[in-house]
């Protein structure tokens, strides 16, 4: 029997940052399987605190049975999909990031960047057509900065030299690029014309 496999659209995001590119292999846990697999380990850690009690010293053990039966249902109830392999990199920093394999997470999910000690969140990408401003957005509005084409692996973006946004490069935003540095390319040429007419 094969194991579904899903590699959603992904992006690391960071308030004030630009977006990252992000790839990530994912095995889906059907719903059935978390519940029991959580009622299990409620079972199991809340069954043993009559016999943790006899226990020296007697009154820690049943507190960290409680506990750690409340999170391992947390962790298996919660834990949405199992991860096979994730690549990403930290939007502030650019270093890369770390899932272990075989971790549990749910989608958004926040992770730590041990470089610069902020914490991104790992969430899908909403798809360009889906989204009612599908053109070009810089992250201040007031940049003048022009748009080029770069590679993250082996997927193309669109980067700002100015502000540095980044978006997918899809066709229709490298149109639209394209158009956008045609006219600053113009403004630029008629704001050089005018400092010599003065």
């Amino acid at each position: 029997m094969s194991v579904p496999i899903e590699a959603p659209n992904v992006q690391v995001t960071l308030p004030a940052h630009p977006p990252a590119p992000a790839r990530v292999g994912l095995v889906p846990q059907p719903l059935p399987g978390r519940a029991l697999k959580a009622l299990l380990s409620l079972a199991f850690f809340w069954g043993i605190i009559p016999y943790a009690v006899w226990v020296p010293p007697h009154y820690p053990w049943p507190a960290v049975c409680v506990c750690a039966g409340g999170f391992m249902a947390h962790l298996f109830w919660t834990g949405r999909y199992r991860v096979l392999w994730f690549l990403g990199v930290c939007p502030r920093c650019g270093k890369h990031l770390r899932i272990a394999s075989g971790t549990r997470i749910a989608l958004p999910h926040t992770l730590t960047c041990f470089a610069c000690h902020f914490e991104p969140v790992l969430r899908v990408q909403e798809p360009v057509e889906a989204r009612p401003e599908a053109l070009l957005r810089h992250l201040k509005p007031e940049c003048t900065g022009s748009w080029s084409e770069g590679w993250m692996w082996d997927e193309r973006f669109l980067s700002c030299d100015g502000c540095g946004a980044r978006q997918p490069a899809t066709p229709e935003l490298r149109r639209a690029a394209d158009d956008e540095n045609e006219r600053g390319a113009l403004l630029r040429q008629l704001a050089d014309e005018g400092r010599f007419l003065d």
